[in-house]
C-alpha cells in the first residue's frame, strides 16, 4: 500500500537497468536439443516449443506448436490426468493429483510414473535444467527431467519466478526470505532477507528478479544475497495483487482484482509514470506476459484479454472448453497458453499479441450435413389408395392438365482438396552411437494434405537431408566422448514441421582387443637362476589394458609356469628357471581387455654362457 513519506524512494537499479527490457523470444521447436559435453547439461541450451495439453476425455496428452493452428503429435496416457503437462528436451510429464506420469517426445509412449507429493496442483515451470513443479503449500520442488529430485523448500512458498541460467527463486514472504534453486542443485537456499512485515511478489526483469514490495509499493532487484535500492512503484499494490512473471517490454504487470485495475509499471523508478487500464466488470484470475503483451482471465464472462505495453487492448476471445478457471501457462518458447476445462482446446497468445484457438481434439459433434440429410422414409399409403395431392394448377383454354414444376438440380458440392499444411511431427526418433559416427532412426510424419518430400536431420555442429520416403540417416565425423542429440523435422511443399529430438547418445571408439605388448626382453646372468621379463604397454584399442599374463615353458617341456598381473605391470621375474640346467626357455606375454585377449609377444632365451 502507499504511504506517506515512502513516494521519495529512489534506487541505484536505475543505472543498471534500461527502460525499455526485453524477455526472451521464440527459441527451439518440439525436441530441439544440442549436444555438448558427454555430461551435459552445459552453458547452451534451447528452449522446448510448443505446448502439450491433456484431455482426460479422450486419455490422451497433445502437443500444440506455438506457431500452428493445430495439434501435430498426441500420446496415449489413459487415467493420467487431469492436470497440467510440462515438457523438457525429450520426455513430457502429466502433473496429476495422485501421479506425474512421464511419456517420450519422440517414442510417443508411457516412460514411468511416480507419486504426486501432495493433492493441490502446482505451479508448472519450463525452464533449463528442468522442467519443475513447484507443490506451494506442501513447500515441495519436484524437478523432473534429466536429473529428478524432490527438494522440500523448508516451508510454503508464494509463486515462483525463474530465470534463463535454470535458476528458480522460491519467495517465502511468511518467513521474510527470498530462496534459490540453482540449476541441478539438490537443496534450496533463502540467502536473501526482506525488510522486517515486508511482504510481496517475486517477477523477473530482463532476465533478472526483482521483488515487488507490497507493504512500501516498492520494486527492489533482487541480487545475490541482498535486495538492491527500492524504487517507487506509484501505484497502490494490494497484498492480493497478482503479478506476470515476466515483463512486458520492460514493464512489470501488476494485475489489482478487487479494484479490477491492470497497472503496467517501469521497475527503474523512471519520471515515466504508470499505465492504469480500468478493467471491464468482472472477476479477474490470472496474469502473464508474452513478452510483447500481457494476457487476464476475466472468469465472470470467461474471456481471454490482452493489452500492449502502453496499455492498448489487443485482442478479447472467449475461452472454449466450459467452465472453470483455465490456468496461464508461460511455455518454454515464452508464449502463453491458455488450457480449455475440457482439455480439448488450448489458446495461444504469440508474442506480437496475436491469439490463435487450437481444437486440439477436433470437433465431436456430429457432420451438419449429415444431420440434414438424414430424413425420415416416406409412409406408404394402404393399398387401394393414392395420396392426396396439391390441385393442378388450371391452364388457359380451359384445359385442366397437371402441370409438371421444373426439377430442381442441386447446388454443386465443393471437392476442393483442404490446403496443405507443414508435415507433422516425426515418432519414434532414435539414435544409435557408433565409432565417430550414429545412425537416426523414425517413423514416418503425418503428411497434413502434401507429400512429405525430405526430412531433415540436424546435431551440433552440422544436418543433413534425406528424402521423404527415408526412415534413417547415418551421421559420420562426430566427435567420441561427445554426447549428441539429433532432431528431425519433416518438410513437405508447406513448410516444415515441428521437430522431434532422440535422446542423448555418445560415439564412441569400437572395443577390439588389446594390441602386442612391446619390447618383450628377457634379463639372465650366470650368477642367478632366475631371469627378469620387461615389456611396454599394449594398445588399448578402445578399452584400458586390465591384465598381463606371462607364460613360460623350457624347451624340453620339464618346467613351465604362468602368472597374471595387473595392467599397469611393466616387468615379472621369473625364480628358478635354469635350475642348474642350461636348457633354454620360451616367454609370452598377452594383454586383455573388456573386449579379450590380443596377440601374444613371444622371446627366447639360451643358457647364460
Amino acid at each position: 500500500m502507499i504511504r506517506g513519506g515512502k513516494g521519495a524512494a529512489r534506487g541505484g537499479w536505475r543505472a543498471r537497468a534500461p527502460i525499455a527490457l526485453a524477455v526472451a523470444a521464440c527459441l527451439a521447436v518440439v525436441g530441439l536439443a544440442v549436444g555438448g559435453a558427454a555430461d551435459p547439461p552445459g552453458g547452451f541450451a534451447l528452449s522446448p516449443s510448443g505446448h502439450w495439453v491433456y484431455s482426460p476425455e479422450y486419455g490422451m496428452a497433445f502437443h500444440v506448436s506455438g506457431g500452428g493452428d493445430r495439434a501435430d503429435a498426441q500420446v496415449s496416457l489413459p487415467g493420467a490426468g487431469p492436470g497440467p503437462v510440462v515438457q523438457g528436451d525429450t520426455s513430457g510429464f502429466v502433473v496429476g493429483p495422485a501421479r506425474i506420469v512421464e511419456f517420450g517426445k519422440s517414442s510417443l509412449t508411457v516412460e514411468g510414473s511416480t507419486p504426486a507429493p501432495a493433492d493441490e496442483r502446482p505451479v508448472t515451470l519450463e525452464v533449463r535444467g528442468g522442467p519443475y513443479a513447484v507443490y506451494r503449500q506442501a513447500g515441495t520442488v519436484i524437478r523432473l527431467g534429466e536429473h529428478p529430485a524432490t527438494i522440500p523448500a523448508g516451508g510454503p512458498v508464494a509463486t515462483p519466478v525463474a530465470t534463463g541460467d535454470g535458476r528458480v527463486w522460491l519467495p517465502r514472504t511468511d518467513a521474510g526470505l527470498l530462496c534459490a534453486l540453482p540449476e541441478q542443485a539438490d537443496r534450496v537456499s533463502c540467502p536473501v532477507a526482506l525488510p522486517q512485515g515486508h511482504h510481496g511478489l517475486l517477477a523477473v526483469v530482463a532476465d533478472r528478479p526483482v521483488f515487488v514490495d507490497t507493504t512500501d509499493d516498492t520494486v527492489r532487484p533482487v541480487e545475490s544475497t541482498q535486495l538492491g535500492a527500492p524504487a517507487p512503484l506509484r501505484v497502490d499494490v494490494p497484498d492480493n495483487a497478482q503479478i506476470a512473471s515476466t515483463d512486458v517490454a520492460g514493464r512489470l504487470a501488476i494485475l489489482d482484482p478487487g479494484s479490477r485495475k491492470l497497472h503496467l509499471v517501469d521497475p527503474t523508478g523512471a519520471a515515466v509514470g504508470p499505465v492504469t487500464v480500468g478493467l471491464p466488470p468482472g472477476d479477474y484470475a490470472g496474469i502473464e506476459s508474452s513478452g510483447g503483451v500481457v494476457a487476464v482471465v476475466n472468469r465472470t464472462d470467461h474471456t481471454l484479454n490482452t493489452f500492449d505495453s502502453a496499455g492498448v487492448p489487443r485482442d478479447r476471445r472467449p475461452i472454449p472448453g466450459g467452465d472453470g478457471q483455465p490456468p496461464l501457462v508461460k511455455g518454454g518458447d515464452a508464449r502463453v497458453y491458455v488450457d480449455g476445462a475440457d482439455g480439448a482446446h488450448v489458446m495461444v497468445v504469440d508474442h506480437d499479441g496475436g491469439v490463435s484457438e487450437v481444437p486440439v481434439a477436433g470437433d465431436r459433434t456430429p457432420d451438419r450435413d449429415q444431420q440434414t440429410q438424414q430424413q425420415p422414409p416416406p409412409v406408404q399409403p394402404p393399398p387401394g389408395t393414392h395420396p392426396a395431392g396439391p390441385p393442378a394448377p388450371a391452364v388457359p383454354g380451359g384445359d385442366r392438365k397437371p402441370v409438371v414444376p421444373p426439377k430442381k438440380t442441386p447446388p454443386p458440392t465443393s471437392n476442393a482438396p483442404l490446403p496443405a499444411a507443414p508435415p507433422g511431427a516425426p515418432r519414434a526418433v532414435s539414435a544409435t552411437a557408433g565409432d565417430g559416427s550414429a545412425t537416426v532412426s523414425w517413423g514416418a510424419a503425418a503428411p497434413n494434405g502434401a507429400p512429405v518430400t525430405s526430412y531433415l536431420v540436424s546435431w551440433a555442429g552440422g544436418e543433413t537431408t534425406v528424402g521423404g520416403g527415408a526412415r534413417s540417416a547415418a551421421i559420420s565425423g562426430l566427435s567420441n566422448g561427445t554426447a549428441y542429440v539429433f532432431t528431425v523435422v519433416a518438410v513437405n511443399r508447406a513448410g516444415a514441421g515441428p521437430g522431434v529430438g532422440s535422446k542423448a547418445v555418445t560415439p564412441r571408439a569400437a572395443v577390439r582387443p588389446p594390441g602386442r605388448p612391446g619390447s618383450l626382453a628377457i634379463e639372465a646372468t650366470t650368477k642367478h637362476t632366475w631371469a627378469k621379463v620387461t615389456w611396454t604397454a599394449a594398445e588399448p584399442n578402445g578399452a584400458p589394458v586390465i591384465a598381463y599374463h606371462v607364460h613360460w615353458t623350457r624347451d624340453d617341456g620339464t618346467r613351465e609356469g604362468s602368472v597374471t598381473l595387473a595392467g599397469s605391470a611393466r616387468t615379472y621375474t621369473i625364480e628358478d628357471i635354469w635350475d642348474g640346467k642350461d636348457i633354454p626357455f620360451t616367454v609370452t606375454v598377452t594383454a586383455e581387455n573388456s573386449a579379450g585377449t590380443g596377440p601374444a609377444a613371444s622371446a627366447h632365451k639360451a643358457p647364460p654362457s
